[in-house]
């Protein structure tokens, strides 16, 4: 049985989630934009920077760490409204943080 790898699924399930907030925030009105547009760069860096941290040896990412990333990527829906990315852009820099 091969070994569990919280981090490989961790990069998987967060870039997915990541890029599903990229795709929204193209596709929202002027003003969403100018809202999200200063916490969805911030992420994106923390994000550059988690991935690096991610490539060392060693799991970084625990089961529940997983759990809430994946919760955090359930909750993102395409008809998700700007509190809504907000909401998960700030639990996904959270999460990055506390790694």
């Amino acid at each position: 049985m091969p070994v569990k790898d919280n981090d490989a699924e961790m990069l998987r399930v967060m870039g997915n989630t990541i890029t599903d907030l990229q795709i929204q925030y193209r596709a929202a009105t002027l003003d969403d934009k100018a809202v999200l547009i200063a916490p969805l760069k911030e992420l994106l860096q923390d994000y550059g920077d988690y991935q690096a941290r991610l490539l060392k040896a060693g799991t970084i990412t625990s089961d529940a760490e997983l759990a809430q990333m994946k919760a955090i990527q359930t909750a993102i829906s395409d008809d998700a409204d700007r509190q809504d990315l907000l909401i998960a852009i700030a639990k996904i820099v959270a999460l990055i943080a506390a790694a």
